[in-house]
């Protein structure tokens, strides 16, 4: 009888530890993301920032896109606010796109070759990057913490 009591004990608590590994499984590493477009505002970006697109996922990799529309000097305004050292592009640079993520199709990437570019990425792979594109009047900010 003991033995048997010893067993449902050691089961139950395997079981619950399995439960607990696989919901931290799911929080840390599941898509929890979420997509907006067409916003007027949004509470991260400057006042002059409109038409603005976001894709968030909060789980481990805290990753966060947005591109909305804003004059060159409100981006800049922005940006030192933020402390990004947005520089003129001289190459031609690739920007991700919160509506690429949300569709799946994150290698689709915006291109940029007139305008300002800022990039700082950690050796675990999070950072930041952003940007500006003359030609269509749009901030390009991608963030994650991995």
């Amino acid at each position: 009888m003991k033995a048997n009591k010893f067993t449902i004990g050691c089961v139950s608590i395997l079981l619950f530890g399995l439960l607990v590994f696989v919901l931290f499984g799911w929080f840390m590493f599941g898509d929890h993301s979420s997509f907006e477009t067409g916003l007027k505002k949004y509470e991260l970006l400057p006042d002059s920032a409109h038409d603005i697109t976001v894709f968030k996922n909060p789980n481990i990799s805290g990753m966060f896109l947005c591109d909305f529309s804003i004059d060159e000097e409100g981006f800049k305004d922005y940006s030192e606010k933020q402390k990004w050292k947005v520089e003129e592009i001289k190459d031609l640079k690739d920007l991700f796109t919160a509506k690429a993520f949300h569709e799946g199709t994150p290698n689709e990437r915006h291109k940029i070759k007139n305008g300002l570019y800022y990039s700082k990425i950690a050796a675990n792979g999070g950072g930041v990057t952003v940007g500006y594109d003359r030609d269509n009047g749009r901030g390009y900010i991608s963030r994650s913490s991995r």
